[in-house]
């Protein structure tokens, strides 16, 4: 946080190269945060770079009180709400389209097990509304995020998202019995 602050006083006295930094930082987790929202390629990487567009355009309103990592997903969140709203449908795509996670360091058969479990949680990560979905999304994208971080980039309160997550929890422990049952 304190690194991130040094970083944005430094942009708004002109050094473009902080700006760099933070943009090399956030970048990727921004847009697979973009991208689990809208479930397009393509324009996950525009909206992305709209984002960051809009953070140096806007640096000047970021109050140093709040996280810069907050303020950036808001911006984010609210550029995904835009394009789904001018656009009127959201993507289903294939997340493998923008990483393999599978190391070739672990055998074929952790690999295939892990594959297995990854595509349950996209499917329940699926079946979930737009709010639990970002609540889940925005958990594990970074891990330093806390809950009241979460409360500030969604505008909740930290209780609520907290009981939507663990609520959001205990219904994939259901979903994944269901389809362990169902496959028997």
């Amino acid at each position: 946080m304190e690194e991130d602050l040094k970083l944005v006083q430094e942009v708004l006295k002109g050094n473009i190269d902080s700006f760099n930094i933070l943009v090399n930082k956030y970048e990727f987790t921004v847009l697979k945060f973009v991208y689990n929202t809208i479930r397009d390629r393509e324009a996950s990487e525009d909206i992305t770079q709209e984002v960051f567009i809009a953070v140096y355009n806007k640096l000047y309103t970021f109050k140093k009180e709040y996280k810069f990592s907050n303020w950036l997903f808001q911006i984010a969140k609210n550029k995904c709400i835009d394009y789904v709203r001018k656009y009127k449908r959201v993507y289903e795509a294939n997340v493998e389209d923008f990483y393999d996670i599978a190391s070739s360091e672990i055998s074929p058969e952790q690999s295939a097990e892990y594959k297995e479990i990854k595509k349950l949680v996209e499917s329940y990560i699926g079946t979930l509304n737009e709010l639990d979905r970002q609540i889940i999304i925005l958990r594990y994208l970074n891990n330093n995020i806390t809950f009241l971080d979460i409360g500030e980039i969604l505008d909740m309160n930290e209780s609520a998202v907290k009981r939507r997550y663990y609520k959001s929890r205990e219904k994939f422990k259901e979903f994944r019995l269901n389809r362990e049952k169902g496959c028997k």
